[in-house]
């Protein structure tokens, strides 16, 4: 079996080269890296790469067994990897790469492609005021645009890789730096952004807005805390002990209770916006995409190393079914009808499609390689799910639980 050798290595190098000799592996070989350490950083960025491993302490550092899935390692290659669905029927993708595009959902047609960023990674929308903005890790900066045209209107400084933007219902654009331990946040002012760093917590991922329009939660996966920020005033106001490995949030539909994916101790918790533990329970290993019912009945945890989804009662959280996902599900997503959750399949052709009332599978539909996360039509009739192995988004109806298109992202 390969040995490699990464002591010595700063993090990114280690990581990176882990990663490298990961995808040049065939489907089901395994090999061991040996590290100085094998911090919360490294941990997560294997994890969200979908590279499976296990890891154990061994004199002077660390053993990392991994073992190679069908597909790259996500974050490496360059296809669409993000979706985003608006009230009037647009769909906004983007590529890991310079591209942002604007599809019409009903034509299901690309009406606009610009060429904004070094790397794109996600994107948010202000439906309100026409925006929408990109986090470019790969400049570590936001980039708003003009939602209908895509032209650049604004860019700011957000240090530590930015991935996962947030905006809230006041237009405060949010984004942690998971590199530097920080929330940049930038308020609306006089036609532009004013821009500010605030330090929140080691290792901060997918924050959440509340219907305040400025209470943000941020998940710190290695504090194993939320933290609560007034991002208005840009300061700390409390934190809240969760579970090892907090990264994934999702809230109830009348803002007052929160559910939290630990990644790292495979458990939810639930608590109150006041910062009360509600709940906890087991979920699975690797617990981390995570979304709520609209009617808020039920959370949907999807567990990155079982490949399964869970299903719980959103009021006493007690597990009430775990489902078999794609492997590496990517993506877990509730339809705004409340009758569909998809879960993508990052190292699979296919996506799962459950119906929600009867917690069940409803279809398994083959949607091409490699897909992350999927976008919803307002009436909750279609999906659009990002493939970036194919590099396309495809098209589903649910309700007919059949693939209608599949959206050529390039020229």
């Amino acid at each position: 079996m390969i040995e490699l050798d990464c002591r010595g290595l700063s993090l990114l190098k280690a990581g990176s080269t882990m990663l490298e000799r990961y995808n040049a592996c065939a489907a089901g070989e395994r090999f061991d890296a040996l590290a100085d350490s094998f911090g919360v950083q490294l941990r997560i960025w294997l994890m969200e790469s979908g590279a499976k491993y296990e890891a154990r302490p061994e004199a002077g550092g660390w053993r990392v067994s991994l073992t190679r899935c069908r597909a790259p390692a996500q974050g490496t290659v360059p296809g669409v990897h993000h979706v985003l669905g608006g009230p009037d029927n647009d769909i906004w993708a983007c590529v890991r790469g310079e591209t942002v595009l604007r599809i019409d959902g009903a034509s299901c047609k690309v009406v606009e492609r610009k060429g904004v960023a070094k790397r794109a990674a996600h994107l948010a929308l202000d439906a309100e005021r026409r925006m929408l903005f990109v986090a470019d890790p790969g400049a570590n900066a936001v980039v708003a645009l003009d939602a209908k045209s895509l032209e650049p209107q604004a860019r700011w400084d957000a240090p530590g890789g930015p991935q996962l933007p947030l905006v809230t219902g006041e237009g405060i654009v949010c984004v942690t730096g998971g590199g530097s331990g920080t929330l940049t946040v930038a308020l609306p002012r006089g036609g532009g952004y004013e821009s500010r760093t605030i330090e929140v917590g080691t290792a901060p991922h997918d924050p959440i807005a509340l219907a305040d329009g400025r209470t943000v939660f941020v998940p710190c996966a290695g504090d194993g805390a939320l933290v609560k920020v007034d991002a208005a005033g840009g300061r700390v106001l409390g934190r809240i002990a969760v579970g090892d490995g907090p990264v994934h949030l999702a809230a109830s539909p009348d803002g007052s209770r929160l559910w939290c994916a630990n990644c790292f101790d495979g458990t939810v918790t639930c608590v109150s916006v006041e910062g009360e533990v509600l709940g906890r329970a087991e979920s699975g290993r690797w617990a981390h995409a995570i979304d709520a019912a609209p009617d808020g009945r039920q959370v949907y945890v999807g567990n990155f190393y079982d490949d399964t989804v869970s299903v719980f009662d959103a009021e006493t959280l007690e597990r009430m079914a775990v489902l078999p996902t794609e492997v590496y599900a990517h993506g877990i997503d509730a339809s705004p009808d409340g009758q569909h959750v998809v879960a993508t399949g990052f190292s699979s052709d296919s996506v799962r499609v459950y119906d929600a009332a009867a917690t069940r599978e409803a279809a398994r539909i083959e949607v091409g390689a490699g897909s992350t996360h999927t976008a919803f039509s307002p009436d909750g009739q279609r999906a659009y799910v990002a493939c970036a192995l194919a590099d396309h988004v495809a098209v589903i109806d649910l309700a007919g639980r059949r693939l209608l298109a599949q959206i050529r992202i390039m020229p």
